[in-house]
């Protein structure tokens, strides 16, 4: 086994210090907001086909498990822990996952597969490359157990803050790359694209169209990241009194949304700006400062809504930029090709019973066909309803209390109709973060002052007296 380091070690490391220092030592922010140097990596592990980047986050993530298992921990309270039911049905999945890992491929030797790493169409056998995935899994549920039943309130909260922060700062970066294509300007790629285990892509253009991925792997990856930070904002927007932070909070990630020309980002970014107009054109009985987050997001919205109006130059480029990423797509190279992976990680689930090849085996475009052929339907159906035990609470959303939970729930929905569009895997630190405050919420029995709640102002009084 072979480890080594990246340049992006160093400068990284400094900058999760600087924000330990920030967060007062609690680790779970910081690794929240590590997580958008997706397409970074500080430690590299390779041993035979196997080859694994370890992100940042996930390191920060190994340091906050070992500091709850060794140190004190913060107290448990009734009130705020998950429902045992989701925990259950996620840690059977894990379990049949990781079984699955190890078993499936000497099962259904020869089945044909198909993954951009080993082939396409190749007869199964076993491989210690298989395992990539099965490692983040690992550590993704690790992620889980630090948020559902080691982390404070407040903790939660600052953690889906600096998640956002995070988000702000890849799309500034975004920008800069993007900034970088036309006039030349040095970007940091060795450093924010350093990672062994996936293909990076720099800052280029699509039928005229400027596309940036910033620290991310790939666009489609970014635009994940962006529609779940997206979310959050876009519900505090019409939840909280911080209104003129959240919109531009807004404006900065959609910007950066809308420059990762993303069909699937572009998808759901359609399905949040329906969900929050059917949110605001709805009977509020809320007070003055909903009052003002409604204005304050209808001005932008006319604004766009007359120059699109009023202006071919400024309607032609959106309306090509339409068919580029949504009305034309089915005819594209891109299109064909993933349908095709698609197809082919079902047809490996038929050959294997669907029972699946094991996890790990096949990557097809799409999450919902990526686990079909690699867990099956047990598999499946078990990952299923967990979510449908997180997103209960959806269908009452008018008694929904909490901003947190509301924003929770609104990104929660966002990021699996990204997973079911084209996101092939869960190794992303803030799908375990939603499901593990989902989780609390999904209990029933909730009961978090409701200081910690309140914006960040509030936040800190409470963690200084905490």
């Amino acid at each position: 086994m072979q480890v080594s380091f990246t340049p992006s070690t160093v400068p990284l490391l400094l900058l999760a210090a600087y924000l330990l220092y920030r967060a007062k030592g609690k680790l779970l922010p910081v690794a929240m907001f590590m997580s958008v140097f997706q397409a970074a990596s500080i430690v590299n592990i390779a041993a035979g086909n196997l080859q694994i980047g370890v992100q940042p986050t996930y390191v920060i993530l190994l340091a906050a498990l070992a500091a709850r298992l060794a140190g004190r921990r913060p107290p448990k309270s009734r009130n705020w822990l998950p429902a045992s039911t989701t925990s259950l049905l996620l840690t059977a999945f894990v379990a049949y996952a990781m079984v699955s890992a190890f078993v499936y491929p000497f099962l259904f030797k020869g089945v044909l597969i198909s993954n951009s790493k080993f082939g396409f169409g190749i007869p199964l056998k076993w491989e210690v490359g298989h395992l990539n995935q099965l490692f983040y899994l690992v550590l993704s549920f690790a992620l889980y157990l630090v948020a559902a039943y080691w982390t404070t309130p407040a903790e939660l909260t600052k953690s889906i803050n600096w998640f956002v922060g995070g988000i702000l700062l890849a799309s500034v970066i975004g920008f800069y790359q993007l900034l970088s294509i036309k006039t030349g300007l040095p970007f940091p790629k060795e450093i924010l694209h350093s990672s062994p285990t996936y293909s990076m892509f720099e800052g280029y253009e699509i039928d005229g169209f400027p596309r940036m991925n910033s620290t991310f792997t790939e666009a489609a990856a970014a635009a994940f990241s962006l529609n779940v930070g997206f979310a959050i904002v876009l519900w505090r927007l019409l939840s909280r009194a911080d209104s003129i932070r959240n919109l531009f909070y807004i404006a900065v990630i959609g910007m950066g949304l809308l420059l990762t020309v993303s069909t699937t980002g572009y998808i759901c970014l359609v399905f949040l700006l329906v969900v929050a107009a059917c949110r605001y054109f709805a009977p509020w009985k809320g007070g003055s400062d909903s009052f003002h987050a409604r204005v304050l997001l209808l001005i932008p919205v006319c604004l766009v809504g007359l120059a699109f109006i009023g202006s071919p130059a400024a309607r032609e480029p959106l309306v090509r930029l339409l068919h580029t990423v949504l009305l034309d797509k089915t005819t594209t190279l891109s299109y064909q090709q993933r349908t095709a992976w698609n197809h082919d990680a079902l047809t490996t689930a038929a050959d294997t019973h669907w029972l699946g090849a094991g996890w790990g085996v096949c990557r097809a475009s799409s999450f919902i066909p990526t686990m079909i052929g690699n867990v099956g339907i047990p598999g499946s159906l078990l990952f299923v309803v967990f979510c449908a035990f997180l997103l209960r609470p959806a269908l009452h959303l008018s008694k929904i209390k909490v901003t947190l939970h509301g924003a929770v729930i609104f990104a929660l929905t966002a990021l699996l109709l990204d997973l079911s569009v084209s996101a092939p895997e869960l190794a992303n630190p803030i799908i375990w973060l939603i499901f593990a405050i989902a989780a609390k919420f999904a209990a029933g029995r909730v009961a978090v002052p409701s200081r910690v709640l309140q914006p960040q102002p509030q936040l800190q009084r409470w963690e200084a007296t905490a």
